[in-house]
């Protein structure tokens, strides 16, 4: 039988003065390689501004993954190094890639099993290791060269700065302004919200021209260059808010220059914030106890489609908690109301035990799965033999093709043919594996999820990823809720149930009015 390796192309390119034209020209001389093989191309991959010292490529792990499927045969590169720069790393995947059957090859290195190539394999590899820590240090070594100049390094420059011609910092003014507004609500006893809405609210903006939120207030909070110190990669040093009387002071790779940029804020005033902000760390758990939010990540907003986030607030003179979700917009732009977060987690759980989890609701939801299992598996039959028999039929061909090449009967076109049906059948394979019958449920099997229900700790993590499995999404418009179930229990996704409740329901629960008008 005629046996044409299958091939997934794998291309990359990091951000080090390359461009998105350097994957098109790998995958352009795989191709032409594959063609004078006559190999065949069932996959390819490609991860773009992605460093090979790093396992980090989600391409790259997606063809780790389809390796194990049985879809082809062979990984090809243009070189070796697009695989992996880390000798550590590409010793694992390229023995899971062996373990599975695949064989790794590059365009330019001809690389076999014999002894010699094997060494040349490693020299390889320790070059490009070699190639990318040292273009990482040279990297570094001219990035301090600009910062020991005072000049931005790249990047976004802080806001209230903006960049002369010489790629130095000046003061932007409207922007130092929302600086000095930022350090002054802060230091007068205002929380994080506050300053945003009143941010926001003034039409304030950040430097990428986006709404504050609060983690570019903890940053902005925490930059020393504000009080004129240019400072270059203190994250890598230990910040100890201590000064001398040097012109710069130095570790091996941080750099804080005296007078390097203009000033916006006193140094006097910065370590007043630094001083409040290290006493609110301290006592986060007394000011700023942290709320538990059942249903993050599962509810939207009806109006705009944005996610719905925790938000907790204290008003009155009694200072009540109030903790609610509330529409990711800014509130100038999308009018939706909040809801109350306490409220509405209690009515969540209370919903599923009534819809699930009790022995009554749960087996008449396993009666309605296995209604839809059986029809699926009366349709599944007859998909299933259409598949098949256009399979079976591509492999015919195929039989004959090696029929006659054995025979001598070697031509381009049959040749081309060849390719077209080995393409086909791969495809095929794929499908038919996706296609499989479903075994009906036991009660008995899913009985369990009642007690887990009952005994998990409320207010946990294993709580919530324990709720939000049988929660699909939450709508909440401005006068009333959809909850959709899933009430196809995580066999499926396809029977779900929505339930609908009124604003003006949830609240008379609690004993709590809401106007609805």
């Amino acid at each position: 039988m005629l046996n044409i390796p299958r091939v997934a192309q794998y291309a990359r390119f990091s951000s080090d003065n390359q461009r998105t034209e350097s994957i098109d020209a790998q995958v352009r001389a795989m191709n032409s390689f594959c063609k004078q093989n006559h190999w065949q191309i069932v996959a390819t991959y490609k991860d773009e501004a992605r460093s090979a010292t790093t396992d980090n490529r989600p391409q790259f792990q997606q063809m780790i993954t389809d390796s194990s499927k049985g879809i082809f045969d062979i990984v090809l590169v243009h070189k070796l190094d697009r695989f992996s720069r880390d000798r550590y790393d590409s010793a694992i995947y390229k023995k899971r890639l062996k373990k599975n059957n695949v064989k790794l090859c590059s365009v330019l290195e001809r690389i076999d099993d014999s002894p010699e190539s094997i060494m040349m394999e490693s020299v390889l590899e320790g070059m490009a290791e070699y190639y990318s820590k040292n273009l990482g240090r040279e990297v570094m070594k001219g990035m301090k060269e600009t910062a020991l100049q005072c000049k931005h390094t790249g990047g976004c420059c802080p806001l209230g700065y903006t960049l002369n011609a010489e790629k130095r910092l000046e003061i932007e003014p409207h922007e130092a302004e929302a600086v000095k507004i930022i350090f002054q609500m802060f230091a007068d006893g205002h929380g994080y919200t506050a300053i945003i809405n009143y941010l926001n609210e003034h039409g304030y903006k950040t430097k990428r021209g986006q709404i504050f939120g609060k983690n570019s207030l903890y940053e902005i909070l925490g930059n020393e260059k504000y009080t004129g110190v240019f400072v270059f990669n203190k994250a890598t040093a230990k910040a100890d808010g201590k000064r001398n009387n040097h012109a710069y002071k130095s570790s091996e790779n941080t750099i804080r220059i005296e007078g390097g940029c203009p000033q916006i804020i006193s140094k006097e005033f910065f370590d007043r914030v630094q001083r409040i902000k290290a006493a609110n760390k301290r006592n986060t758990g007394r000011y700023h106890s942290k709320e538990f939010y059942l249903l993050t990540g599962k509810i939207f907003c009806g109006v705009c489609g944005k996610r719905m986030v925790g938000n907790v607030r204290f008003s009155g003179r009694s200072k009540t908690r109030l903790a609610t979700y509330r529409c990711n917009t800014h509130r100038s732009e999308c009018k939706n109301k909040e809801i109350n977060k306490d409220y509405f987690d209690v009515y969540i759980v209370e919903l599923l035990r009534k819809k699930i989890f009790n022995a009554a609701s749960l087996k008449h939801l396993v009666h309605n799965i296995n209604i839809y299992i059986s029809q699926y598996n009366q349709d599944y039959n007859a998909n299933y033999e259409s598949v098949k028999a256009e399979y079976d039929e591509i492999q015919a061909n195929l039989d004959n093709i090696t029929k006659a090449i054995e025979k001598g009967i070697i031509t381009e076109s049959l040749i081309t043919r060849a390719e077209e049906l080995e393409q086909k059948r791969a495809e095929i394979e794929i499908k038919l594996s996706e296609i499989h019958q479903i075994s009906l449920i036991k009660y008995s099997d899913f009985s369990p999820i009642i007690d887990d229900f009952r005994q998990l700790e409320r207010n946990t993590e294993k709580f919530r990823t324990f709720i939000q499995n049988y929660v699909k999404r939450i709508t909440v418009f401005p006068y009333h809720l959809e909850i959709e179930i899933n009430t196809g229990l995580c066999v499926t996704d396809k029977i779900n149930e929505i339930v609908t409740i009124r604003r003006g329901e949830l609240y008379e629960m609690f004993e709590s009015r809401v106007r609805e008008e």
